[in-house]
């Protein structure tokens, strides 16, 4: 498996997120017990949807556990003069002349709503290891993007 690159906010993320599911096993598990008690089985809706839960819970530990043994954790660049993990980066949108400031980080914790760029989009993979006055191509869903590295942050 191909190990994913987490910043140490992303791994603590995670690991809160597994705890609390692991937590929740009781939980469930009560539920489990208290739907038993209301009949027959094979029609009993909150049972189904007590069992659908603990298959819902159990399958993401398990994805949270694989991912957690599977995880490199990205190291802060010495070079702060090359765009990294972390890195907050001002670029250039070539062709529409329009600029946009994103925060390289991991797919957990991505979210264009905050501008924050995921290491594995294609502007965020696009973006490491660019300095300043780079000028490189990008190949997005929606076509190629030319970008230019204005400032690292």
């Amino acid at each position: 498996m191909k190990k994913i690159i987490l910043t140490a906010a992303a791994l603590e993320k995670v690991l809160a997120e597994r705890d609390e599911l692991i937590a929740r096993r009781k939980e469930i598990s009560e539920e489990i017990k208290k739907a038993r008690g209301f009949g027959d089985l094979s029609e009993n809706a909150e049972y189904h949807a007590a069992r659908e839960a603990q298959s819902f819970n159990e399958s993401e530990i398990m994805r949270l556990t694989e991912l957690l043994e599977n995880h490199e954790l990205a190291q802060d660049s010495a070079d702060k003069d090359v765009v990294a993990m972390n890195s907050t980066v001002r670029f250039l949108y070539v062709d529409d002349n329009e600029e946009q400031t994103v925060k390289i980080v991991s797919k957990i914790e991505s979210d264009p709503f905050e501008d924050k760029l995921s290491n594995e989009s294609p502007i965020g993979g696009g973006l490491i290891g660019k300095k300043v006055d780079d000028e490189f191509v990008v190949e997005t869903p929606n076509g190629e993007l030319r970008l230019r590295v204005l400032e690292i942050l």
